[in-house]
């Protein structure tokens, strides 16, 4: 048996090759699969004026003008691997008002927004922690939260107290699985919490909100999904005795007409039943709809976003609101180191039911904005803001003017 030594030996050889190859293939290919993490640090400090910063009608005296000054720090922390993206986002800033004191407010917010695929499947989740006080938190901003989804609700209520601040949390999971290349099945969900400090029953309402959804798919062609879902929910409050629990069913249609252009269509109808007993002992059952359009566009040096349409939302005034909405922003960059934000918002509240529908708001705001990179990581900004807001219980509406520059550090962006 010995003449079969010598192929032994060369089967060990070729199996030791092979195991090296093995090896030096699996290393070169570990940094294909191992996580890649940026960092990028954004400071500022900033200057401003406010023309009636606390938004006081007319009727209740005489606006103050108030000047104040901006501190602010964030960090954008993204996390990328072949399958999956995340970014986290902390930020705090503080504002003093020397000449208003119960205006400074120290705030902070965090953003965690990933996404995943796979074969047949892709899911996402978004968490969102706010504190902030009652004049940002109440007030909505005409510029979208570049690090997550367009909200889902419109809690706000326009109504603040001085001193004031804001909880917020909101939970945005959604899951779904390729049965077919041309048929999917998802689920999704919706959890907000509010809490306002101090509590006040008649300007802010705590509460909690869950909705639970489950939808189907389909691919239309290459450029358009068609789903169809069904969800249910519930508004629950914290300090006081209200609940409402609703079934609803939904259509969207997403449309991709190019890589740059894309957008998306929703009509939604529930049947709502409300128990209170705030201000009085009310039940009832209401049957609202709404429906909702969104365009992006995302070209070179410029880029734009719309969203319209009516949203059925919990709100911190106590119940279910439903919530009509225009909100649009443009972006321009006219060279590499400036560029322009235009933003604008418009909405009207209004409560679902008689026992909350007698406090009804409407509610502008508008921003422009430069920013001019006088390095490459440093930076000069200035601005003006219009806010308008009116309450169907007041006699007039109030406004503020607000001027502000800024100055401030922007660490280098994602380089991969």
């Amino acid at each position: 048996m010995s003449w079969l030594f010598p192929n032994r030996l060369q089967v060990v050889h070729l199996r030791q090759r092979a195991v090296a190859t093995s090896l030096c293939a699996a290393l070169t290919a570990a940094p294909v699969f191992a996580a890649q993490v940026y960092v990028q640090p954004v400071a500022s400090i900033s200057a401003e004026t406010n023309s009636n910063l606390d938004l006081v009608p007319a009727s209740q005296g005489p606006a103050q003008n108030v000047e104040g000054y901006i501190a602010d720090a964030a960090a954008l922390i993204g996390i990328a691997t072949p399958d999956s993206d995340t970014t986290i986002r902390p930020r705090i800033d503080y504002r003093d008002y020397p000449g208003a004191s119960y205006d400074d407010r120290l705030e902070g917010d965090l953003d965690l927004n990933s996404a995943f695929r796979s074969q047949r499947s892709k899911g996402s989740v978004y968490f969102g922690l706010q504190r902030r006080d009652e004049f940002n938190a109440e007030l909505n901003s005409a510029l979208y939260n570049p690090y997550g989804p367009v909200p889902p609700t419109s809690p706000e209520t326009g109504r603040t107290v001085k001193g004031a601040s804001r909880e917020s949390l909101i939970f945005l999971p959604d899951y779904s699985y390729n049965i077919t290349p041309l048929t999917a099945a998802g689920v999704s969900g919706i959890y907000q919490k509010l809490s306002y400090s101090p509590a006040d029953a008649f300007s802010g309402v705590d509460f909690d909100y869950y909705q639970g959804k489950a939808y189907l798919r389909w691919t239309l062609d290459q450029k358009s999904d068609l789903s169809v879902g069904a969800y249910g929910s519930k508004y629950q409050a914290s300090r006081i005795d209200s609940q409402a629990t609703a079934a609803g069913a939904s259509l969207t249609l997403d449309t991709n007409w190019s890589p740059l252009l894309s957008t998306n269509a929703s009509v939604v109808y529930q049947r709502t039943n409300i128990d209170t007993a705030v201000p009085t002992l009310f039940k009832a059952t209401a049957n609202p709809w709404g429906a909702t359009v969104g365009a992006a566009y995302k070209g070179e040096v410029n880029q734009f976003r719309m969203n319209a349409g009516r949203v059925i939302t919990p709100s911190g005034g106590g119940g279910i609101y439903v919530s009509d909405q225009l909100q649009l922003q443009y972006d321009h960059n006219f060279s590499q180191r400036l560029a322009f934000t235009g933003a604008a918002i418009a909405l009207r509240n209004r409560g679902l039911t008689s026992n909350v529908s007698g406090d009804d708001r409407t509610y502008v705001r508008t921003a422009v904005n430069l920013k001019w990179m006088m390095t490459r990581t440093w930076f000069v900004q200035g601005g003006y803001q219009y806010v308008w807001q009116k309450f169907q219980v007041d006699p007039d509406g109030a406004a503020n003017n607000r001027l502000y520059i800024g100055f401030g550090y922007q660490g280098l962006d994602r380089q991969w």
